[in-house]
């Protein structure tokens, strides 16, 4: 009875942790449409070397990585889930996502030495703001760092000084990122701010979808335990409830300046390259919402999305012991 108990809940496990496609796909499409997205503002800026754009989509990915995962390990793990068995899994997830920090940090760097070199080398970009950029990176990189590479047990990596001070420097620098951007086509404060909110929904988006494919799962798929389930389900749960206002925030901003740079004629649109890429844009945003609606929260296609419907889990899990002395002899 208790190896075939055993193998139910392994079974429940692996329907659980195996179906991540959609979410796969996902983060496919979005990062496509982010590198036209970053193709296209090139264009629009006049630096539009194709090689600088795919070094600046690093910059935005790397960043991306870092702010999202901050978010994750810092935010959509609780301190109940270090104490319900299932702290060995946030142990593991977090020397999982230190060394995708480390490759960022790593990507990070030099991306954005060219970005502020050449980028945003530009008289419409003040020097001193430049400056003010790339100290916060600095503070990003030395931040992160000290928080990835603590050897302390997992209790004391929760919400370190460290950790929310680098996931503080990441939103500051995706803020003056968009400013900087802004500024190189000549637009003002409201430009700038719907920039900022959409790249900072990007950069959750991409971070959180990092975690759940390369951190999250490999991390359940090693010990598919019932409080492992259950706490990944919670946190991915967590996860989607971002990512309800991260899709419509998406679709609105990216609108918003589609319409600013180039006007309302259909005939730009359909006519030119730059519009090409833009339609391209909103419709590999349209397939998000595809995926988004053809599976509610990615539900059945998560690697861990079943885990929100506790009654599979608790059918698969044994019955409790009875108490001592809870039974007749």
């Amino acid at each position: 009875m208790a190896g075939s108990t055993h193998q139910s809940l392994n079974t429940v496990a692996d329907e659980l942790f195996d179906k991540y496609l959609l979410p796969k796909a996902a983060l496919v499409v979005i990062l496509a449409a982010s590198l036209i997205g970053t193709v296209l503002s090139a264009r629009l800026a006049g630096t539009g070397a194709l090689a600088l754009a795919v070094l600046k989509c690093s910059y935005f990915v790397s960043l991306g990585v870092l702010l999202g995962g901050l978010l994750w390990k810092h935010g959509f793990v609780r301190p109940a889930d270090l104490g319900t068995g299932a702290a060995e899994y946030c142990a593991q997830m977090y020397d999982r996502f230190d060394r995708l920090a480390i490759a960022a940090v790593v990507i990070l760097i030099p991306s954005t030495a060219i970005v502020l070199g050449f980028v945003y080398n530009s008289s419409r970009v003040n020097p001193l703001f430049r400056g003010v950029l790339g100290v916060l990176v600095i503070g990003l990189v030395v931040c992160t760092l000290v928080d990835v590479l603590r050897a302390d047990p997992i209790e004391q990596r929760f919400r370190t000084v460290s950790g929310v001070a680098a996931l503080g420097f990441a939103i500051a620098v995706v803020i003056l990122t968009a400013s900087a951007e802004v500024a190189l086509v000549g637009r003002g404060l409201l430009a700038a701010s719907v920039r900022a909110v959409h790249l900072l929904a990007f950069t959750v988006w991409v971070g959180g979808a990092v975690w759940n494919i390369f951190v999250a799962v490999p991390s359940g798929q090693a010990q598919p335990t019932v409080p492992v389930i259950r706490a990944a389900g919670e946190q991915l749960e967590r996860f989607r409830w971002a990512v309800r206002f991260i899709i419509p925030t998406l679709v609105l901003t990216g609108i918003y300046q589609a319409v600013d740079a180039l006007g309302t004629q259909p005939s730009t649109y359909f006519g030119t390259l730059v519009g090409q890429a833009v339609l391209t844009k909103v419709g590999l945003i349209a397939l998000l919402m595809v995926i988004f609606l053809t599976c509610p929260m990615w539900r059945a296609c998560s690697p861990i999305d079943g885990v929100c419907d506790l009654a599979d889990l608790e059918r698969s899990s044994p019955p409790a012991a009875p108490e001592e002395g809870g039974t007749d002899d």
